[in-house]
Order: C-alpha cells, then sequence, then structure tokens
C-alpha cells in the first residue's frame, strides 16, 4: 500500500543503507548450536548435488587438517602433565637443588626486567659517542675545561685592555683639547698686549704722557703669560706623546691578546664539534653518566650470562629425570618453586587439554556429518556414485 500510495503521489522515497539499524532489537541467534546444522537443498539438479558434495568434502578436509594442529597440541599438552607429575615425583633431595636453581632464576629475571624497565640515564647515541672516545675522554674533558677557562681569562684580559684604551683616548682627546686651548690662550694674551701697548702709544702721542712703566708694566705681563703658556703647552705635549705610546703599547698588546682569543676560540669549536658537545660540563657529565651506565650495563651482561647458565643447567638436571620438555620449564620456574603455582600450572593444563577434547570432538562430528552426508547422496542418487567417487578420489589427492 505504502509503493502505491507512493506512486500515486508520484514521489517514491528510498531509504538510504545508513537509515538501516542493525542492531535494533536483534538477537544473535544460537551460533554455537547452528554451527552443525545444515540446510536442506533440492539435489535433483546435478550441478547443485556436485556442489553440495565439494562443500562436504572440503569441511572433512578442514575438520582433518583442524584435527593434525589438535592433536599435536593435545599431544603437547599431555606430554606437559606427563613432565609435571615427573618433577613433582623427584626425590626430595635433587628437588632442593632444583628449587634452589629456579629461585636464583627468579632473582636473575627479575634483576632483568629491573634493567630493561630502568629508564636509562643516557640514549644509544650518547653511549656510542663515549664509547668510542672512552681512551681519550678523561683528558678530552680536562682540556676543554682547561681551554674554557683559559678564554674567560683571554675574555677579561681584553675587556680590561679595551676599558684601559678608551680611557687613554680619552686622555688623549682632553690634552690634546687643553694644547688647543693654550694656544688660544697665547693669541689672546698677545693680542691683548698689543693692544695695551697701542693704547699706552695714543696716550703718549696725543696726550704727552709718560707711559714708558706702562710699557715695561705690558711686556712683563706678557712675557709671564706667555711662560707659563709654554710651560703648560710642554707638559700637554709631553703628557700627550706618553699617552699616544701607552695607546700604541695597548693596541699592540690587544693584537697579540686577539691572537690568542682567536685561536683559543678556533681550537674550541673543533672540540666541540669532535665531541659533539656545547661545552665542557656537558661532556664531563656524559662521561660521568657513561661510567654509572658502563657499570650497570657490565652488571647487566655478567646477570645474563649466569642467567642463561643457570637455564642450561636447570635443563640438564631436568632430563635426569625422564621430562620429555624440559625447556618449557624454564618458563615456569615460579610452580618450581610454589606449590600454589604448580598447582595452577597443572590447572591450567587440565582446562586447555580440555577445551581442545571438546574442539576434537567437534570437528570429528563435522567429518562424520559430512562423510554421512555423501553417503546419503550416494545412497538417494546411486547414478552420482561414479562422478561423486571421483570427487572423492581429488580432494583425497590434494586437488580442487
Amino acid at each position: 500500500m505504502g509503493f502505491l500510495k507512493n506512486l500515486f503521489l508520484g514521489k517514491t522515497e528510498y531509504l538510504d543503507e545508513d537509515d538501516f539499524d542493525y542492531d535494533a532489537d536483534y538477537e544473535d541467534p544460537d551460533w554455537d548450536r547452528m554451527a552443525g546444522d545444515r540446510e536442506p537443498l533440492d539435489l535433483g539438479d546435478p550441478n547443485v548435488m556436485e556442489q553440495y558434495v565439494r562443500n562436504c568434502l572440503e569441511q572433512m578436509r578442514e575438520a582433518s587438517n583442524e584435527m593434525d594442529r589438535l592433536t599435536r597440541e593435545y599431544d603437547a599438552v599431555s606430554s606437559q602433565l606427563t613432565d609435571l607429575e615427573e618433577v613433582e615425583e623427584i626425590p626430595a633431595g635433587e628437588r632442593k637443588e632444583i628449587e634452589n636453581m629456579a629461585t636464583h632464576i627468579k632473582e636473575l629475571r627479575a634483576e632483568h626486567d629491573a634493567y630493561v624497565m630502568k629508564e636509562s640515564s643516557m640514549t644509544d647515541h650518547e653511549y656510542k659517542l663515549v664509547e668510542s672516545i672512552e681512551d681519550e675522554i678523561a683528558g678530552a674533558v680536562k682540556k676543554l675545561e682547561e681551554e674554557e677557562e683559559y678564554r674567560k681569562k683571554v675574555k677579561h684580559d681584553l675587556r680590561r685592555l679595551d676599558h684601559e684604551r678608551h680611557a687613554y683616548d680619552y686622555r688623549k682627546n682632553d690634552l690634546e683639547q687643553g694644547i688647543e686651548n693654550l694656544r688660544g690662550t697665547a693669541l689672546v694674551a698677545m693680542g691683548a698686549a698689543a693692544a695695551l701697548i697701542f693704547i699706552l702709544f695714543l696716550m703718549q702721542v696725543g696726550l704727552k704722557l709718560d707711559v714708558v712703566i706702562g710699557y715695561y708694566i705690558a711686556v712683563a705681563m706678557l712675557a709671564v703669560a706667555l711662560t707659563v703658556i709654554f710651560v703648560k703647552y710642554k707638559n700637554y705635549t709631553l703628557e700627550r706623546d706618553r699617552v699616544g705610546n701607552t695607546i700604541n703599547e695597548i693596541i699592540l698588546l690587544q693584537n697579540k691578546v686577539k691572537i690568542r682569543y682567536v685561536n683559543n676560540k678556533n681550537l674550541l669549536d673543533y672540540l666541540y664539534l669532535k665531541y659533539d658537545v656545547p661545552d665542557a660540563w656537558t661532556l664531563r657529565d656524559l662521561y660521568d653518566r657513561f661510567e654509572k651506565e658502563k657499570e650497570a650495563r657490565s652488571k647487566f651482561e655478567k646477570n645474563e650470562k649466569v642467567y642463561q647458565e643457570e637455564l642450561a643447567r636447570l635443563v640438564r638436571e631436568l632430563r635426569k629425570f625422564r621430562i620429555k620438555d624440559p625447556e618449557v620449564w624454564i618458563h615456569q620456574v615460579d610452580a618450581i618453586v610454589d606449590p600454589k603455582e604448580m598447582v595452577e600450572t597443572r590447572h591450567g593444563l587440565i582446562k586447555r587439554r580440555q577445551k581442545l577434547r571438546k574442539q576434537m570432538e567437534y570437528n570429528q562430528d563435522i567429518a562424520t556429518e559430512a562423510s554421512d552426508a555423501i553417503k546419503k547422496v550416494i545412497e538417494e542418487h546411486p547414478k552420482s556414485r561414479t562422478r561423486i567417487v571421483e570427487l572423492i578420489n581429488i580432494y583425497e589427492k590434494g586437488e580442487k
């Protein structure tokens, strides 16, 4: 009715796949019960019948392969249970020794796990780097620290020399300015003396005054002024020359120290590149961590060696007591030491074997049902017997 209604209305709505909620109000059937059920087929069609027989043969082959795998696993579990019983029957004296070995293995394994789980103090790259220069790293650390200390001293000397040079440059500028000022003062003094003498001359000529003493005084004042100016000028000049010489000495010393600084910097840059570190502290820190890591790794390697020896010893001891697969016990040493663990191990093996037996029975039933189904087809369709036998032969040879 809905389809006809939409047809008459001229509009058909289609549901998208996303509109369906496959999980809504859906309950899974009992697949375990239904797995062996066979849906009825119309075997009157030869093609359908052949396909049905092939399907049964395929089930038989899969069941056979699964039975082989399950049988191997079942035998292995049974063997482990037998070995477990053998272990429990080991005489007290020998059992005590085996328990001691198992306890030691547990301790060694705990140390192994502790080392593996512990966060390493350095990366493998860092360890390999330091290991490659292990013979020279102590000297390298000392060399770097000395060169870095020398660099501090050189930089301190450069700063001190630079401050001194600036101070002497400032003093030299003051002296040169003072010399220029003295030159100006001398000119002013001579100009003033000339003006005074000119005024005295006018007074002598125009006013008929006796100004001879004035001439003497003016000349005397000029002489005194020029003498003072000359002495200061001479002192300033001498000091300027001394300051200039000192500046030259500072420049020469600066150049020498700069060369030392450049050589020191180039050496440090090379050493930083060689040891792949930014400073001496980092290299020393790497060296200290390397020493600890090396000791830890050495201890771990010794532990691993003893661990492997103890495992081999345990296997050898267990072989003495008719135990078929002693290697299994190196993974369950807890069961050897702790009776509760032994019970748990036994319980686990029994549960596994029961599960395997159930799977084997299921696959046996599948194979039997498939075989019975083929026999039934032959009985109900005797004319197809030849073709069915051919199919059976093909599957027995592993062909399809």
